[in-house]
């Protein structure tokens, strides 16, 4: 596997199956806070070279290395949110959490905070700022993990070359469900994918339905008005100023709607929220041009009923007056 990084995870980001781990004590044994009292926080078992091969940046303190195995005091790290929510004005770097040790879910041990990393969008991609603290494996010893290789690689040919390699130490592990990250991205995007494709089908109904209804109120206008507009054309107006007319009254209507339409959808967006990723609810750039394309889309369907004013004959106008 040509220059390829290796590293290992008990859980696939955005796999959705990490369980959450008691976080039972805040900075120093006579801070320690009641169990029943103490918040839920989600635990990862990674291997030392994890954060380096997914480049999560190491902000402060050390990351894990070999030498964090059984033997050694039991070591954690913590992601950024988690030491801003605990330790909003302290370095977390040397306290202690009390965790349960592996094996043992009764019991509680303490474990000194070694690190603080940046934060990963592990649980979903909308989210980034979720508390999380991440255990040595060398030291919890996971009955599965989840294998990463990272480098110039052939993807048809490496599930069969990582399990031969895993094999070669023990043939009864099983080794299974091979995918790229790009494959898991994708899995975990299936939902909030298709919700957004649900709403942008309603959006394009919604917007054919004005179109449909601008052009609809747009030729009843020209017929109510065609008497007048007869009058005008009798008396010398030219066709280009009847258009123009037309067309003013026609997209005073439909600003006013895209007005109104935005003040709505400034209120609506706040409910998306969490299927958008990476886009602001209020996001200027989005509303400004859905605006620009319903008033493009508006244009055509006031400039026909109002093309149509322009060739009323005046003598038949003003006879059916």
């Amino acid at each position: 596997m040509e220059e390829a990084a290796v590293g290992n995870m008990a859980a696939i980001p955005l796999g959705h199956t990490r369980p959450n781990v008691n976080f039972f004590a805040l900075i120093q044994e006579s801070h320690e806070i009641a169990k029943d009292q103490a918040p839920i926080v989600n635990g990862f078992t990674v291997t030392p070279e994890y954060f380096h091969l997914l480049q999560i940046p190491l902000l402060r303190g050390r990351s894990f290395t070999d030498s964090d195995d059984d033997k050694a005091p039991s070591a954690v790290m913590i992601n950024e949110a988690m030491a801003k929510k605990y330790w909003p004005n302290t370095d977390p770097i040397g306290d202690r959490l009390k965790l349960p040790p592996p094996g043992n879910p009764s019991s509680l041990v303490w474990n000194t905070i070694v690190g603080v990393v940046a934060d990963a969008r592990t649980e979903s991609l909308a989210d980034l700022s979720t508390p999380q603290f991440y255990f040595c494996a060398y030291q919890r010893r996971p009955r599965d993990l989840a294998i990463f290789l990272r480098g110039r690689l052939d993807t048809a040919v490496i599930p069969s070359r990582v399990r031969e390699h895993v094999q070669s130490t023990d043939r009864e592990l099983p080794v299974f469900g091979a995918e790229t990250l790009d494959d898991a991205l994708s899995r975990s995007l299936i939902q909030p994918r298709f919700s957004m494709e649900l709403v942008g089908l309603f959006a394009f109904t919604a917007l054919l339905l004005a179109a449909i209804g601008i052009y609809a109120v747009i030729s009843y206008i020209v017929s109510e008005r065609r008497h007048e507009i007869g009058i005008r054309l009798a008396l010398g107006a030219e066709g280009k100023n009847i258009l123009r007319m037309v067309l003013r009254q026609g997209l005073r209507l439909a600003f006013a709607g895209a007005i109104i339409g935005l003040g709505g959808a400034f209120i609506v967006s706040r409910l998306m929220a969490h299927l958008l990723y990476n886009v602001q609810p209020s996001d200027a750039i989005t509303f400004f041009a859905v605006a620009i394309l319903f008033i493009g889309v508006a244009l055509p369907a006031c400039y026909f009923p109002a093309l149509r004013a322009t060739k009323v004959d005046p003598m038949i106008a003003l006879r059916d007056s």
